[in-house]
């Protein structure tokens, strides 16, 4: 039920944050298109259950040390997992760990896709150095791909309640799934309560880049015509040619 760890904010392989800190082992949401599912059963050496979720049992304490060690930058809370899966309806993991790093000079960026967040927001609204953001993949529920994650559509009410509380709000539209995402239908219906958005596309896949490639040049036509606050991520932006 669960795991030590020497270190619990680590430098990020992700491009837009600097750390990323990871309170569970394993997800219970079971995405089928899930990159950290997928990359832990092809490179762990000893593969495990994704859906056997344990807790880091020695987070709050790793978070206090590793806040005073490292420079202050940008936290994914979290990169492999989802901080705020269903285990943490028992354990309140999540809010152990962001009362550590809302006091410290660190900026949290949380990435959820549970409206059990809201619980918390109480604890993060009136903080400047944190944001709370949503995996929306379709303005409507998607169970085959997300089979035990909290649906789309009640993500988007638990965004507007971040908004409404005064919390800075992010989305990220990824992964982009040929034929369910839409990536200009939700950000036009969101972008009066998200403050900006991140796409991505579907990784370890066989979607061809040009899916991507044709669709792109559009889409950042019509957002720099509606001034989004957007970034695209590394491997979508190599879909699109020099000139585009």
């Amino acid at each position: 039920m669960a795991v030590r760890r020497k270190t619990l904010i680590r430098r990020s392989g992700v491009e837009w944050t600097d750390y990323n800190c990871n309170i569970y082992r394993g997800c219970a949401h079971s995405c089928r298109y899930c990159y950290a599912r997928l990359m832990t059963k092809r490179f762990e050496p000893n593969p495990f259950d994704w859906r056997d979720v344990k807790i880091v049992e020695n987070a709050v304490e790793l978070a206090r040390r590793d806040i005073r060690a490292l420079h202050p930058g940008r936290i994914m809370f979290c990169s492999m997992t989802d901080p705020y899966q269903p285990i943490e309806a028992e354990t309140s993991l999540a809010r152990k760990v962001l009362e550590v790093l809302l006091d410290s000079p660190f900026h949290v960026l949380i990435l959820t896709k549970s409206p059990l967040v809201t619980r918390d927001y109480d604890l993060i609204r009136g903080h400047g150095n944190v944001e709370v953001g949503f995996t929306i993949t379709s303005l409507n529920n998607i169970p085959f791909y997300e089979p035990h994650a909290p649906g789309n559509t009640k993500r988007i009410e638990a965004l507007k309640m971040a908004h409404d509380a005064s919390i800075r709000t992010f989305v990220s539209v990824e992964p982009w799934i040929p034929d369910l995402t839409y990536p200009q239908l939700i950000i036009e219906k969101l972008r009066d309560f998200v403050d900006h958005f991140i796409i991505g596309s579907l990784q370890y896949s066989d979607v061809p880049h040009r899916f991507y490639a044709d669709r792109l040049p559009s889409l950042i036509a019509w957002l720099h015509k509606n001034k989004i606050d957007y970034y695209l991520k590394r491997e979508l932006r190599s879909c699109l040619s020099p000139s585009d």
